[in-house]
């Protein structure tokens, strides 16, 4: 579990690295990138709210076949930094986002202002679907429920998650 958390704070913290732009007074994006990710499209409804990376979203693609996204934006007034983690990505195909669930490494980690959250902590769920995978491009969908990792907080639920970036 602490590594769990430590890997949420370091990925939390390169994707806020990743965001562009300033905010209004309302905390809404109004700088370069504001208009949504410049590499490709990044968004999830967050609780009910419309959430989009905004700026560059980072793609990484490891030789052991994972690949990382993460983006960082705003739903409503309330700042995310998101990270999904696809293990053995080798083509289209769906991901199990709970290890507990028999997943097979894949998450969703969602870094707020106030705590972190996963699909993969004890009682998270949900899948992710590769729709197409290039040398340059991945496209898919997910969705999910994230935990926080400590208590208190009520749960993320994420619904109709697209991602279709290039790297």
């Amino acid at each position: 579990m602490r590594m769990l958390k430590r890997v949420a704070l370091v990925a939390t913290v390169a994707a806020l690295g990743c965001g562009g732009g300033d905010d209004d007074d309302n905390g809404n994006p109004t700088g370069p990138g504001a208009g949504g990710a410049t590499n490709g499209t990044f968004t999830v409804v967050v609780n009910g709210t419309t959430w989009a990376a905004t700026g560059q979203v980072t793609v990484s693609r490891q030789s052991n076949n994972f690949i990382g996204i993460a983006g960082s934006g705003f739903a409503g007034n309330t700042a995310y930094s998101i990270v999904l983690g696809i293990g053995n990505a080798t083509g289209p195909g769906t991901h199990n986002l709970n290890v507990f669930g028999g997943g097979d490494g894949s998450s969703v980690i969602v870094g707020s202002a106030t705590t972190g959250y996963a699909t993969s902590l004890q009682g998270g769920s949900g899948t992710l679907t590769i729709t197409s995978l290039t040398s340059n491009r991945i496209v898919g969908t997910f969705s999910g429920t994230a935990v926080p990792s400590s208590g208190g907080a009520a749960n993320l639920v994420m619904t109709s998650g697209q991602f279709d970036v290039t790297f």
